[in-house]
């Protein structure tokens, strides 16, 4: 397995045990965080909103949304000097 075939499949594991798009409704977004960054969903919830204002809820969005989610716990993360996978560690 190639390095980025392994972190594909890291990420897709934390990704469904702590990072998952609740729901979507009239443009309201409800997301589940890993515990270190929660205290930041409201941040991430408004920026979805506003970059899906406007667009009706299709496989192909919920797709993108959860992919630029990931990518903001990536970001996040990095940016408290924590690596990706702490962020899914239980305590927050």
């Amino acid at each position: 397995m190639s390095r980025e075939q392994s972190l594909r499949a890291t990420h897709s594991n934390l990704e469904s045990r702590s990072l998952a798009i609740l729901s979507f409704d009239a443009g309201a977004w409800v997301l589940a965080l890993p515990p270190k960054l929660r205290s930041d969903q409201q941040e991430l919830e408004s920026m979805l909103g506003k970059v899906f204002s406007g667009r009706r809820s299709s496989p192909e969005n919920l797709a993108l949304a959860q992919q630029l989610s990931l990518n903001w716990c990536m970001s996040k993360a990095k940016s408290r000097g924590m690596s990706f996978e702490d962020c899914f560690r239980e305590s927050a």
